[in-house]
């Protein structure tokens, strides 16, 4: 097992990020990155999705993200750039072979949770590149069966997988949920379960 400990120079973004107020509708075509959750508990779970919104004075734009609970937030420009360029980076990993392109870690225990990851590149147009990661931990990167000879979770991966999950903080105390952004969020992210 590594023994490596999980860091992230953007650990705690969803912390720092700020209650967006401004009116927000979710669209595909504003679509960054998303994170969907396999689980027996959970089989459709909704984590995370990251959506460009325009600046209110016209140039640039914001990172909007919608958590798991629902909430549209303004994430932090660093933090904001940090993922998403990992996200590319991400898109560089060989392909597992493997249904959904699933890495999977090495845990005692069989059903593990998978977190889907799709990222939306200039140059897949509108159709996402997918990583999934089974079994996730922040305490090993230890593959259940080697990738193309890797043998660890690849840090890219596991650093991106650590921080997405950040999303999902609250999630399983069941209040503050907001039903209505979940709902349409899920109408966006819907072609990817």
């Amino acid at each position: 097992m590594s023994s490596t400990s999980w860091n992230s120079p953007y650990e705690l973004w969803h912390r720092r990020a700020q209650p967006f107020r401004e009116p927000f509708s979710p669209s595909r075509e504003h679509l960054l990155f998303a994170v969907l959750l396999n689980a027996p508990v959970e089989n459709n779970g909704f984590t995370l999705a990251f959506f460009s919104h325009p600046k209110e004075d016209g140039y640039g734009n914001h990172v909007i993200s919608v958590d798991a609970q629902g909430h549209p937030l303004l994430v932090k420009e660093e933090d904001a750039s940090g993922i998403l360029e990992l996200s590319k980076n991400c898109l560089e990993l060989p392909h597992t072979g493997g249904f959904r392109n699933t890495w999977a870690i090495k845990r005692p225990t069989t059903s593990q949770p998978i977190h889907r990851l799709f990222v939306f590149s200039d140059q897949s147009g509108n159709e996402p590149h997918q990583i999934s990661v089974q079994g996730f931990t922040k305490e090993s990167r230890t593959l259940q069966r080697p990738v193309q000879g890797i043998e660890e979770l690849p840090s890219v991966l596991w650093e991106l997988s650590g921080l997405a999950l950040e999303a999902r903080e609250d999630h399983d105390s069941g209040g503050g949920k907001d039903e209505a952004m979940l709902s349409k969020v899920r109408e966006v992210v819907d072609f990817l379960f």
